[in-house]
């Protein structure tokens, strides 16, 4: 069964989920399958958090520099940080 990407989902798109190619992708283990790190996240009615997760999941995917790794996380401890108050 191939399941569709939440992130893409949540801007109207439909997309295989990348799993294990994807760098928010949690590796199962012996008793748990592995999992989309944001499955568990109601992102309708956000799709600018989606865009934004999605535009550091491609930086993380394939930093062409130190400074795309570097602003790939500042992005997304940022996203955390604002998500703080939801």
């Amino acid at each position: 069964m191939t399941r569709l990407c939440a992130l893409e989902h949540a801007v109207g798109r439909s997309v295989s989920c990348p799993e294990s190619g994807c760098p928010f992708w949690e590796p199962g283990g012996a008793a748990l399958p592995g999992r989309c790190a944001f499955e568990q996240l109601d992102l309708s009615g956000r799709p600018e958090v989606a865009r934004e997760l999605l535009r550091i999941r491609e930086l993380l995917e394939s930093p062409a520099s130190a400074d795309a790794e570097r602003e790939s996380r500042h992005l997304f401890h940022r996203l955390l940080n604002e998500s703080e108050g939801d």
